[in-house]
């Protein structure tokens, strides 16, 4: 009885690990089934997009038809460039490919959208809530990870990040919290206000959450310093929408009672689900904020609710003044730096002691 006929492989760029293909399957169709993802469009050869090197191997391309071949007897400098389409070639034999553009798994595109301004809301005496639309095309589809950022690009292409506040389940929906608190943050909110699309950057940061990476047990803990509860709430929806079971713990730190802009929210996060606590923590209440909760600052905080936190999983937004003085505390109860997340770490180092 004949043995089963050994699968093919492909190589990419300088990749050691070698993908298995599909019987029949062409090389664009076995790189996104292995969730690798590449410059491309139509799939029909047309638009020549999907683009290619041949290093070693044989593949039959469909449009243009035409069989290319690529030996590597010959040093390199000595080989013919052979290319080819990827969403039309079916490896013939093992391959070996060069990409431009290749994205492996999990590896995200920045992409420039023009999106729809759908509502400008003030929350608050400062802080607006901006709902965008990102636009529909296959072409322009984005994905986002729970805690990223954007950037908006105004006419003048001066530029400003702000986090996420909505959560990936929202779809093309993007929400913003936008504090009116400098000239710069003036004209932004007056652009939004007054015109019907703006530019962004999207995806962009290092701090999210993918639910399914949670083991349905480790502690979590979310400290947001004012609108970065944006970025929190990006988080914890996505966490929730997604089941997840772990223990979360929300603090909220803001200077007044009244920089806690969606203070109903996360009371209905409470309500809903039985494993998030809120804590809302006010630094200067004053006589005449009208604050009857906790008083204290985000690190004391949660310093102080916590025997250990030696297995504890912390995000956190704010200033680099506040992250690493939580860092501190958190240290001091057990945590270990690389279970702390915030983007203050990719542009701030931290101090010297």
């Amino acid at each position: 009885m004949a043995g089963q006929p050994v699968p093919l492989t492909i190589r990419l760029n300088d990749h050691a690990q070698a993908l298995v293909v599909e019987p029949g399957d062409t090389i664009l169709e076995t790189l996104e089934s292995h969730g690798y993802r590449m410059p491309r469009s139509c799939r029909n050869g047309v638009c020549e997009i999907c683009e290619f090197t041949l290093l070693k191997g044989s593949v039959q391309q469909r449009y243009p038809e035409k069989r290319l071949r690529q030996d590597n007897e010959m040093q390199d400098h000595q080989q013919p460039v052979v290319m080819g389409l990827a969403c039309t070639s079916t490896p013939l034999s093992d391959l070996w490919v060069h990409i431009k553009g290749l994205k492996r798994p999990g590896e995200q595109i920045v992409k420039r959208l023009t999106c729809d301004i759908v509502q400008v809301e003030g929350l608050n005496y400062d802080v607006y809530k901006v709902t965008l639309r990102m636009p529909p095309t296959a072409s322009q589809a984005v994905e986002y990870f729970a805690g990223q950022y954007l950037e908006i690009i105004m006419p003048d292409e001066r530029k400003a990040a702000f986090s996420i506040g909505s959560a990936p389940e929202a779809g093309r929906l993007l929400e913003l919290h936008i504090r009116d608190a400098s000239e710069f943050s003036k004209a932004i909110v007056t652009t939004l206000q007054t015109e019907k699309t703006i530019d962004v950057e999207i995806p962009k940061g290092d701090c999210f959450v993918n639910a399914a990476t949670m083991d349905g047990e480790t502690p979590i803990i979310l400290a947001a310093a004012s609108t970065g509860f944006s970025q929190m709430k990006s988080i914890i929806e996505h966490l929730l929408a997604q089941g997840v079971q772990n223990p979360i713990h929300f603090y909220w730190g803001a200077r007044i009672a009244a920089d806690l802009y969606m203070p109903e929210l996360p009371l209905e996060w409470v309500v809903t689900h039985s494993n998030v606590v809120y804590h809302p923590v006010v630094s200067e209440p004053g006589d005449q904020c009208g604050w009857t909760g906790r008083t204290d600052l985000l690190p004391d905080a949660i310093s102080q609710d916590f025997d250990t936190l030696k297995n504890a999983i912390v995000y956190t937004s704010g200033s680099p003044a506040m992250v690493y003085a939580l860092l501190d505390a958190c240290e001091l109860k057990g945590l270990d730096e690389k279970n702390m997340h915030s983007d203050v770490f990719a542009y701030a180092p931290r101090p010297k002691k």
